[in-house]
């Protein structure tokens, strides 16, 4: 009796431990499985964060997540991706600085390319825009300098007559004109600080991008300064990572459908185990540049050798 009861506890110490760690447990599952049998069934996956801002639907987002599969999965002929609401790869498309940048971009009818002469195109924008911000900047902060004069002037004219128990009509008049003024001058300052503060973060935008395509191109260049808040050190699309909080693939940013469905194809590469490749033309390329959607040659090659394709 004492022995099935020890039995039993055991049994039920178990289960207690299985149902609190069973998360951890079915992601290390996952992983396990993902590393040595990558293609031994299709890898399940489904949305996790989503957000709006970008201006895709979750419906629109999955098609293009599914265009991203066929990449892989025609030539190979092999399903390695499959929807599932509960899926364990989450796709999250996550909206923070490198999207803000590319939206600020297209509102100034601006595209970054993948080569030196539109970086060389997007720089003497940069040049310009900057050129216009300081000379806006030094006119606002002389402005400033006048008013805060004007001010201080204004002020010790008031406490002057107020201690005298009140100014003469004359003087009264002046005053509220000056007054006025003041009021009108702070109104035009305060709007000369929002454009500043607009060019600013359309600056920013050029910054960001300009930054990183220096990196992606390997040029031999200075980086450019941010004005303000810093926005990030990094400028990636998107990032597979895979850990004991399970699989992800965050989308960060992309400028059109043809550029997410690439950086989609890219990460699930990376899901299925692949690593970079130097081909420039491939999907698994370390840039997310081109619009081609097709596997390279040594994309396939990659694939079949990593699931033993014959």
């Amino acid at each position: 009796m004492k022995k099935a009861t020890k039995t039993i506890f055991i049994i039920a110490i178990a289960g207690v431990l299985i149902y609190v760690y069973r998360a951890p447990l079915e992601n290390m599952y996952l992983r396990l499985t993902a590393k040595y049998f990558s293609c031994a069934r299709p890898i399940a996956y489904s949305i996790g964060s989503f957000d709006p801002k970008f201006g895709i639907s979750k419906a629109d987002f999955l098609k293009n997540i599914a265009h991203a599969e066929s990449v892989w999965e025609r030539p190979a002929g092999k399903e390695f991706f499959v929807y599932a609401p509960d899926g364990g790869l989450k796709i999250n498309l996550i909206y923070d600085y490198r999207q803000e940048a590319t939206t600020k971009l297209k509102k100034l009818g601006l595209v970054m390319g993948d080569d030196k002469a539109s970086y060389d195109s997007l720089k003497l924008k940069y040049d310009a825009m900057n050129a216009d911000y300081v000379r806006k900047k030094t006119e606002f902060n002389s402005r400033v300098a006048a008013f805060n004069a004007r001010q201080s002037a204004y002020e010790k004219e008031v406490l002057y007559w107020n201690k005298r128990g009140g100014a003469s009509r004359s003087e009264y008049d002046r005053l509220t004109a000056e007054k006025d003024s003041l009021d009108t001058e702070i109104s035009e300052i305060s709007g000369m600080q929002f454009d500043i503060n607009a060019e600013a973060e359309d600056i920013n935008a050029l910054v960001s991008v300009l930054n990183r395509a220096a990196g992606e191109l390997n040029l031999n260049v200075a980086k450019f300064n941010t004005i303000g808040k810093q926005t990030g050190s990094e400028f990636e699309e998107g990032n597979y990572q895979s850990g004991p909080e399970g699989q992800e693939i965050d989308i960060y940013q992309f400028d059109s459908q043809a550029k997410l469905v690439r950086v989609l194809a890219h990460e699930l590469g990376h899901a299925l185990g692949l690593e970079h490749l130097d081909n420039p033309k491939a999907i698994m390329y370390r840039l997310n540049q081109g619009t081609n959607e097709k596997l390279a040659a040594d994309d396939l090659s990659a694939v079949k050798k990593r699931c033993g394709i014959k």
